[in-house]
């Protein structure tokens, strides 16, 4: 495939070559995911768009130029012009940081949603081009904005939800791939989250499909590995009893359950809701056995590697749907934690995958994870803990929808 070659400038003039490229490249592979469904947060650049940009802070319009930049990098990366774009990702990327730091510098306007989703936009911005070694910053950033402004029942008023679901999203799944010792805030998400899944209910979002009700049971395993760190050994029966019990809530959910709600292409839905049910169940049972809440018996190894096969299959042709393909990187990742029992094969298919994942999505995101999971096949470990040398965020999610954010 042929990639445009437009021309980025290095002024804020470069958004309507940033628009262009977004359109022709970026909009193009994400509009299969349309199939599935409406999705108001897909849709082309048009010179509205542009227009309403100029108003919009300087943040936001170096963010966007930093997201086609990283993403033209990671199509292109044998290309000659590689340096120079990479130079003008940092140049941008430079500017967005100064131009955001000036804004917390204004007392009135420090939690704002446009400000919570700047900082949204460079943590992005970080994972897709691989940049940051601790992402977790922005992060902290943004829990801290949402404190002051009165914690998440507060924000969650707020007409614009975006930047509050998709920092939700990715401190979730960021927290179930680093070691215990790395989690944060597994309680604050925990006590929202009765609020947190009915507000993100009515939300659609391009890349996370993950169904709700494993989204909940993943928050909750964070949670009970958090608290595991601290627990006393008498304690881990109680803590092994939860852990079972979420195990067969995992089981019980029904895929042709949830996909039956869907109006298109409920063969894909059913098919997303088991990569993801098989995914949730290896979490569960790999990172508490890491703790010893969940024990190391034939039976829970047996079950592990069911779901790694089911996965495995399912992957398969997940990855070569244009629908359901950017969804998956997570379920890949897990797959790959299984791996380290699966054989030669099942470790081979991960690492062809990646690749591919990365070019269709342009970002660095599963190339890192190569490399992380890479780096523990031949460590000769098999806990999930060890896997993760650092908290990491496998998302391929490159973008803030802030068309419905006012500065108010």
């Amino acid at each position: 495939m042929t990639i445009p070659r437009y021309e980025l400038k290095t002024d804020v003039c470069s958004l309507p070559e940033a628009a262009e490229y977004f359109n022709s490249c970026i909009y193009r592979e994400l509009a299969p995911i349309q199939e599935l469904g409406k999705n108001p947060h897909i849709y082309q650049l048009s010179i509205t768009h542009i227009q309403r940009a100029v108003n919009k802070p300087d943040y936001l319009n170096f963010g966007m130029l930093c997201m086609t930049l990283s993403h033209r990098i990671n199509r292109t990366r044998n290309d000659p012009q590689y340096k120079l774009l990479a130079e003008k990702f940092y140049l941008y990327w430079g500017l967005a940081v100064r131009s955001l730091n000036e804004q917390l510098d204004v007392q009135d306007r420090q939690t704002n949603d446009l400000v919570m989703a700047g900082i949204m936009t460079l943590l992005l911005a970080d994972v897709q081009q691989g940049t940051s070694l601790n992402w977790r910053c922005h992060l902290e950033g943004i829990h801290k904005l949402i404190a002051l402004r009165g914690g998440f029942h507060a924000v969650a008023s707020s007409p614009s939800l975006e930047p509050l679901l998709l920092s939700l999203c990715v401190a979730v799944i960021g927290n179930t791939t680093c070691a215990a010792s790395n989690l944060i805030m597994t309680e604050s998400y925990l006590d929202a989250l009765e609020l947190l899944l009915e507000k993100y209910s009515a939300a659609v979002s391009p890349i996370h499909m993950c169904p709700l009700p494993l989204f909940a049971e993943i928050i909750k395993i964070n949670h009970l590995r958090m608290r595991a760190i601290s627990c006393d050994f008498a304690l881990l029966k109680d803590l092994s009893k939860e852990g079972f019990e979420i195990l067969d809530r995992i089981h019980a959910f029904s895929s042709e359950q949830w996909a039956s709600s869907k109006s298109l292409h409920q063969e894909d839905w059913v098919l997303i809701g088991k990569v993801y049910q098989a995914a949730a169940a290896l979490y569960c049972i790999l990172s508490l056995q890491s703790l010893s809440v969940l024990p190391e018996t034939p039976d829970l190894r047996a079950c592990c590697a069911a779901h790694g096969q089911v996965l495995w299959l399912l992957l398969d042709v997940g990855l070569s749907c244009p629908r359901t393909r950017r969804s998956l990187i997570w379920p890949l990742v897990l797959l790959g934690v299984e791996a380290v029992h699966g054989g030669p094969k099942m470790r081979a298919f991960v690492s062809g995958k990646v690749p591919e994942l990365s070019y269709d999505a342009g970002t660095y995101v599963p190339l890192m994870a190569k490399s992380v999971l890479k780096s523990f096949w031949d460590s000769g470990e098999t806990r999930w803990d060890a896997c993760f040398d650092r908290p990491y965020v496998f998302t391929s999610q490159i973008a803030v929808d802030t068309s419905r954010i006012s500065s108010d």
